[in-house]
């Protein structure tokens, strides 16, 4: 795994660190400490296949960079939040693995599903983002 590998990923697990604190203390002042933890409970499968599917999607789009490209900090936003919706989406779609979920019962689940998640991975992903993007421009610097 080369360096801009191992960026975006230590960018994409401090993205999941503060997204799971925002959106666990968030839920519980919306909701209650007991029913974020039964959403846990429910969800801790597609979170992880979720969690999984940025970090080797993070390897694949870091490796496919050669190391002598000029990095801008856009490139930071665009490459975590991309990663935000693959992330976002194979969740979903590993939610059709949990006992009695059918997607045509649990559109409107679905969609709330995906608002809540990129409402609180909105803010974690913007700073991270920004970050990711700074540290990229630094390597390219470095490089040339």
């Amino acid at each position: 795994m080369n360096h801009i590998s191992k960026t975006i990923n230590k960018a994409v697990f401090i993205q999941i660190i503060g997204t799971i604190l925002l959106g666990s203390v968030f839920y519980a002042l919306f909701f209650s400490v007991t029913e974020t933890v039964d959403f846990f409970k429910v969800l801790w499968f597609p979170l992880f296949v979720g969690f999984f599917t940025m970090f080797f999607s993070g390897k694949f789009i870091g490796n496919s960079f050669k190391p002598t490209f000029n990095f801008k900090v856009w490139h930071g936003i665009a490459i975590i939040f991309a990663l935000l919706f693959v992330g976002i989406i194979a969740g979903v779609l590993a939610m059709q693995f949990l006992p009695d979920w059918h997607i045509s019962d649990n559109v409107q689940t679905i969609i709330s599903l995906l608002l809540i998640f990129l409402t609180f991975g909105g803010l974690p992903t913007l700073i991270v983002c920004i970050w990711l993007g700074y540290k990229l421009c630094k390597t390219s610097t470095l490089k040339t």
